[in-house]
């Protein structure tokens, strides 16, 4: 018997939108980030592009496959929506450092244009799992301290959003786009009878 204890649940999908809805997701952000992103400045739009028209097929299919992740886990909530979500624009020798999003349950990015190498990085939560670190044969998912997955054009990822990540150095000569975003819970969780309760 084997049991994969305490595990950090990863959602990715591929060919989440036609090319029609990324092209003119894409037009749209290079048009908003205007002067800063020719000049070769990382951008990034304001985070209520989910209000926008243009962002309209993309909140919903998050919406569609966060309720699969909501599924998935066996949470109970009244409801949840999306609190934000904006476009980041990364030109050649720009990073995204280490952070986690906070005041949040759910996060995604999902992928409009990007180069064969690029990758987001996620790193185990766990800081005790590697107190000690013994030499392995072969890198995967039950012993490994970071994991990446690339960022595979049309590709939309969900993880919680206490998981530390990091997008590397672009390398490419070609800006990378991408939508970041975060879902949270409506609803009361825990229970008041053991005095941790709280409701959103």
């Amino acid at each position: 018997m084997k049991d994969l204890l305490f595990p950090t649940t990863v959602h990715y999908y591929d060919n989440v939108l036609e090319t029609e809805y990324i092209d003119s997701m894409i037009e749209y952000l290079e048009a908003e980030g205007g002067e800063k992103i020719k000049s070769g400045q990382n951008w990034q739009s304001k985070p209520d592009i989910h209000k926008h028209n243009k962002f309209k097929v993309l909140t919903n299919k998050v919406l569609e496959l966060s309720k699969i992740y909501f599924d998935d886990m066996k949470w109970i909530c009244e409801d949840y929506n999306i609190t934000d979500m904006w476009g980041t624009v990364s030109p050649t020798h720009h990073y995204h450092r280490p952070h986690t999003h906070s005041n949040n349950i759910l996060s995604g990015v999902f992928y409009l244009k990007s180069d064969e190498q690029a990758n987001i990085i996620f790193s185990d939560p766990r800081q005790q799992a590697h107190v000690l670190e013994p030499k392995v044969k072969e890198w995967q998912l039950n012993n490994a301290p970071n994991w990446n997955y690339p960022s595979t054009v049309n590709r939309l990822i969900l993880f919680p959003s206490y998981v530390v990540h990091h997008v590397p150095v672009n390398t490419s000569s070609q800006n990378r786009i991408s939508v970041a975003f975060n879902i949270m819970l409506k609803g009361k969780v825990g229970e008041s009878i053991e005095y941790q309760s709280a409701e959103f």
